[in-house]
Formats: C-alpha cells, sequence, structure tokens
C-alpha cells in the first residue's frame, strides 16, 4: 500500500465568532523516522488502535494495518479499509499511552456507503445551498477524531472541495452534526460592491490604501452567521462583512508592534487611555465603519482590548497597539456573541 504521510495542523478561520476548525495536510515524513512492522507494537497498543478505528467505521467494517512510522514520541499507524473505499491513518502517543488522532480519509465515491443517508442528504443540502449559482462539489471526505486537541471541533466529518475554489465543509459531530462551511472565490466572482466596500475600510482604519488579493465566505449554520473575509496578499489585514445584510462586522490591520508576551505584558500593564479618552478616539471611527454613536457607552479595559456597551444594544470591542492607535474593530450582538 502507498504510505500516506500526513499530520494534522491547525488552522485558525473565525468568522466574528468561532475559531476554524482544524484541517489537515499532507506532508513528507520528518527525517530521522524509522518504520517498523505493525507486528513489532503491543497487543494493547494494537487493540487501543483497532477500537478508535471502529469507533469511526462501525465495527462491521473491515479493516487491516499496514505500516507503523516511529516518530519518536509518536508511532504513525497507516492502514486501509479491506474494500478499498478509504485509507486510514492514526497516531499513538507512547508517552501517555493512547491514540491521539485517528483519521479515515474516504472516496467521495464511497459517500453513500459510510455515511447514514440523513446525514447525507444535510451535507448535501447544505452544499447546494451554500451558493445557488456555484454549488460547493467535492473530491474526497474524512472521518476524524483528535480527542485531545484544543481546537475545535475535535471530532467531525469534514468534505474537500474540488475545482476553481477552494472549499470544506465541517460536520461537528459532538454538536448534534452541526455544519460550517468555508469556500474561497475568485474576485471576479465577488460583488463589486463588496470589495469597494472592504478597501475603504482598510482605509479608514490605517489610513492607507490596502488591496484585496483574497476573499472567501463562511457560514455557520447553527449559530445562522454568514460572513464574507477579505484579505490583502500578506493575509495580514482583513475585512468581515456580512454576507446577508452586507453590513462590515470586524475589520482587522497589521498594528500588532509588540514583540514578544513579556512585551505585551509590559505595555499594556496599565490603560494606554482613560474612558473618556478612548470614547473620543474611537467615536469617529466606529460611526464610519458600523453607524453606531457611542456617546454615552461605558468602558471595559483588560490589556490592549477596549469594549464599548451599551445595555440591549451591540457593542464595539477596539485593539490598540504600543503606539496608542486602534488597529482592529469589531462588532458584537447584545448577547455578547460576535456577530
Amino acid at each position: 500500500m502507498r504510505k500516506f504521510r500526513w499530520i494534522s495542523v491547525v488552522a485558525v478561520l473565525i468568522l466574528v465568532a468561532t475559531a476554524l476548525p482544524v484541517q489537515a495536510a499532507t506532508i513528507p515524513a520528518a527525517t530521522g523516522t524509522t518504520d517498523k512492522q505493525v507486528g513489532s507494537l503491543t497487543p494493547t497498543v494494537v487493540s487501543r488502535l483497532e477500537k478508535a478505528v471502529q469507533e469511526l467505521i462501525g465495527s462491521k467494517a473491515a479493516f487491516q494495518f499496514d505500516d507503523v512510522t516511529d516518530m519518536g514520541k509518536t508511532w504513525i499507524v497507516e492502514g486501509e479499509l479491506e474494500d478499498g473505499t478509504a485509507t486510514l491513518q492514526t497516531e499513538y502517543n507512547k508517552e501517555k499511552n493512547r491514540v491521539d488522532s485517528t483519521t479515515i480519509r474516504y472516496k467521495i465515491s464511497s459517500l453513500g456507503k459510510a455515511m447514514n443517508a440523513p446525514l447525507k442528504a444535510k451535507v448535501l443540502n447544505s452544499a447546494k445551498a451554500f451558493d445557488s449559482k456555484r454549488p460547493l462539489q467535492f473530491e474526497a471526505f474524512w472521518r476524524v477524531k483528535s480527542p485531545y486537541q484544543s481546537n475545535k471541533p475535535s471530532n467531525y466529518w469534514v468534505f474537500w472541495g474540488a475545482g476553481e475554489k477552494a472549499s470544506s465543509l465541517y460536520v461537528d459531530v459532538d454538536q448534534g452534526n452541526a455544519i460550517t462551511v468555508n469556500a474561497d472565490y475568485a474576485l471576479r466572482q465577488v460583488d463589486p460592491v463588496l470589495l469597494n466596500r472592504a478597501m475603504n475600510t482598510f482605509k479608514r482604519v490605517s489610513g492607507q490604501r490596502i488591496t484585496v488579493q483574497h476573499a472567501s465566505r463562511y457560514k455557520d449554520e447553527k449559530n445562522g452567521l454568514s460572513y464574507w473575509s477579505f484579505e490583502d496578499a500578506s493575509e495580514a489585514n482583513e475585512v468581515k462583512i456580512g454576507a446577508v445584510t452586507g453590513k462590515v462586522l470586524a475589520v482587522s490591520t497589521s498594528g500588532m508592534d509588540w514583540n514578544d508576551d513579556a512585551d505585551f505584558k509590559k505595555s499594556f500593564a496599565s490603560p494606554k487611555y482613560t474612558a473618556a479618552e478612548a470614547l473620543k478616539l474611537v467615536k469617529p471611527k466606529v460611526q464610519l465603519l458600523f453607524n453606531i454613536n457611542v456617546s454615552g457607552y461605558k468602558v471595559n479595559v483588560q490589556g490592549n482590548q477596549y469594549t464599548f456597551s451599551q445595555k440591549g444594544t451591540d457593542s464595539i470591542v477596539a485593539k490598540v497597539n504600543k503606539k496608542g492607535t486602534f488597529y482592529e474593530f469589531s462588532l458584537h450582538s447584545s448577547d455578547g456573541k460576535m456577530l
């Protein structure tokens, strides 16, 4: 069997509200690794690996382990389903004696066999509804469980898009099969009004002309959230615009100017501004960005973050750098969640 040497890596794309799910990438095997035979593993280790795989594929599906790679602190154990519909990989932590992650990589043609009919229908309907003009199409899907990772989801299905735009659809098994979708778009496919709004937003915050190079759209079906994300070539500047409302939800520019955590703590040990000073500085920008008048709002300061709030209304969170420049703004709903 051909070996697939890859490990999980964290990708953080957040909606204005949640962290982007963990993704995976194919990478070369690390230098200094050694190959082992499956028979060299203890029965206890093999049993734990088998249990982890069976949990994801069902007890009736037959599979086999083919290869073991010793990565030092972990063993990477690879195999395949005997019917040829998927390859699998598990990562066993030798120090903690546990299976850290399990991934089953299915061929898209096996969707009907691997996933139950109601969930399959839900996924396909979500893919179709995401963009009526360009429905998402998938070339592969994985079943993943990494129970010890801090990022969410950690127990999920992920579908990988095919064609011109990169896309992914996540099904969070631990959250009632909640679905989130993300897709990249060529700039020519995006409404010019939104592109201009993003660039004008950059200028209002930074005072500079920043050109949008990347566009993507994100949807969280469970929380009813959907937005566009626009970034420059370096991905250091980002604007989020509501996909339904067309309103600016957040903007972040490359204003961070501290060296490390120690420098951050020292620089913001005491507030840069009083409440009155902060209100005066952010008021005109907040009015331009969100059409909100923050006069009379309460101000809460934590480190470099200033929260402007008033009972029963949306609040604004703004961040300041060492120079005293507010470089990031985001709109939050009255229930405390980012919009």
